[in-house]
């Protein structure tokens, strides 16, 4: 009987791994709109811990920067400053791919204004 209890607790415990890797990290801006030169603080979480994750930012003519590395906290937390002083005026579009767990975050828009 308890040989039947270990593998029923193993299979639990198989599939709350699963389903916990398979969240997908979430992000968000703030504020969503600002006036060039303002600051965007970008906060996620879920991300594999102390571990580096790749920002996308994606300007309002459809190019994308070159992916800016950050690293998740010991939480899977990261917070991220956007000085928007060099950014024209639009529409950008930012998420962030978590390499380790091979998923990325939703994207998020946030617009400048001049």
């Amino acid at each position: 009987m308890s040989r039947y209890l270990l593998r029923a607790s193993l299979l639990s415990l198989s599939l709350a791994v699963a389903f916990a890797a398979q969240k997908k990290p979430e992000i968000s801006v703030s504020p969503s709109r600002v006036q060039s030169g303002g600051l965007i603080m970008l906060n996620g979480a879920g991300f594999t811990p102390d571990r580096s994750v790749l920002s996308h930012l994606r300007k309002p003519n459809g190019m994308e920067y070159n992916p800016l590395r950050l690293r998740a906290n010991a939480r899977g937390e990261l917070v991220h400053k956007i000085d928007t002083v060099m950014l024209d005026p639009g529409t950008f579009e930012v998420w962030i791919e978590d390499e380790d767990a091979k998923v990325a975050s939703n994207r998020v828009q946030f617009s400048v204004t001049p």
